[in-house]
């Protein structure tokens, strides 16, 4: 059997024997099986997914990478990434899938045997898990889930989490600092773009005050940033802060005329 069609099995069964989709009638969702009406399909399952709902996320991977996944018209790598994020919340399926996809290098997924064993294994834990994400390679660079999206969504971003998730963001390649602040400007997607140059996600998370996230965010960013020392040189992302201030401040200076110089 193919990988296609295991996949559409897969989609088939865990659709007909989910829970209720919340905010949505189970029913018309089977009607959009029945009926071909996948672009609903998407649209029922990607909200809860994105923000963490792990069977949701394994239910549209399996719509995303299954033979219906052209009628959706979503790129192909958001269905690895939703795959990726469901095998790392632990949801076995998700797991077998994605070590059979890895054995493969199917899904701009590199050929990795020894991920491909990992993930076959089904660990149970977070460490086990965490083992086999830094075995995880692609190659297809836009498979990757960024580090705001597998370790800083609502399920994942609790008071005690900090730590685990840096490492998480860490064994993944996907290195991040997490600051507060309003939705970006011109300025703060400049500042953004300078970090990404040098493979960090500088991520701006809003700038509504909550403790439980201030204690998760001061622990993320001690491990990363100790992470990030530790590879790159003692004093790495502090330097690398002070000079792209410099040459944002630079560029930024306002004359009289309140226009960039």
């Amino acid at each position: 059997m193919s990988l296609r069609s295991k996949w559409m099995l897969g989609l088939l069964a865990g659709l007909l024997s989910c829970a209720a989709v919340a905010g949505d009638d189970p029913a018309h969702e089977h009607r959009r099986v029945r009926t071909g009406d996948y672009k609903a399909l998407h649209r029922s399952l990607w909200f809860d997914a994105q923000f963490g709902d792990a069977e949701k996320q394994e239910r549209l991977a399996g719509l995303l990478l299954g033979p219906h996944g052209r009628e959706v018209g979503a790129p192909r790598h958001e269905g690895v990434r939703f795959l990726f994020r469901a095998a790392v919340a632990g949801r076995p399926a998700a797991m077998r899938h994605l070590a059979d996809a890895l054995g493969k290098g199917a899904f701009g997924l590199g050929k990795l045997p020894a991920a491909a064993r990992c993930w076959s294994s089904v660990p149970a834990g977070f460490e086990q898990r965490l083992a086999c994400v830094r075995l995880t390679g692609f190659r297809d660079p836009r498979a990757r889930v960024p580090c705001m999206d597998l370790a800083v969504t609502r399920s994942s971003a609790t008071r005690d989490s900090g730590n685990a998730m840096a490492r998480l963001c860490l064994a993944n390649g996907t290195p991040a600092i997490l600051v507060p602040g309003l939705p970006p400007d011109r300025q703060m997607l400049d500042r953004i773009d300078r970090y990404k140059r040098h493979g960090i996600d500088w991520v701006v998370t809003g700038d509504v005050y909550e403790a439980d996230f201030e204690t998760f965010r001061d622990a993320f960013n001690k491990t990363m940033s100790a992470a990030i020392d530790t590879e790159r040189g003692r004093g790495y992302l502090e330097r690398l802060s002070n000079e792209i201030d410099a040459r944002i401040d630079a560029k930024y200076r306002t004359s009289t005329t309140g226009h960039p110089q």
